[in-house]
């Protein structure tokens, strides 16, 4: 089964909050406020996308995070891998293979299956965190009264 981690899924959360802060820095706390989510989690994921150039940060009194290329530039690949590392299907389905499979002279599935991953990793990385945002809600903001 293909399912993306639970800190996958936090990750896109805290991503499309910041993306809805439209430029303004927020800090780790503001963050784990707002989205709910425990202020180790943010602080991780702040971290790992910091790393991968998805974010910046500045410290002190007007300090805060914020995204660094715009939501329409990120995708959801961006995110994916940042977490979880590179997506990879199966262990014969990413290009360079360092080892051997054991059933290589017998498997029929290597290349359906790498076909498979590349259609997936396609649809990862035309996926953006504004395409993303604009399916749901802000579970942050309140609920608007019609």
């Amino acid at each position: 089964m293909i399912r993306f981690s639970k800190m996958a899924d936090y990750g896109v959360l805290l991503l499309g909050h910041l993306a809805r802060q439209d430029g303004i820095s927020a800090s780790a706390s503001e963050m784990a406020d707002a989205t709910h989510m425990p202020r180790p989690v943010v602080a991780n994921l702040l971290k790992s996308f910091r790393e991968v150039g998805l974010l910046d940060s500045r410290r002190g009194l007007h300090g805060g995070y914020w995204l660094v290329r715009t939501p329409d530039e990120i995708t959801l690949l961006d995110v994916l891998s940042a977490v979880d590392g590179p997506v990879q299907l199966t262990d014969c389905a990413v290009a360079d293979l360092t080892s051997q499979c054991d059933y290589e002279d017998v498997c029929l599935s290597r290349s359906p299956m790498k076909n498979v991953h590349e259609r997936i990793v396609d649809l990862l990385r035309s996926t953006t965190l504004t395409e993303l945002m604009s399916t749901v809600s802000d579970p942050t903001l309140p609920a608007s009264s019609s």
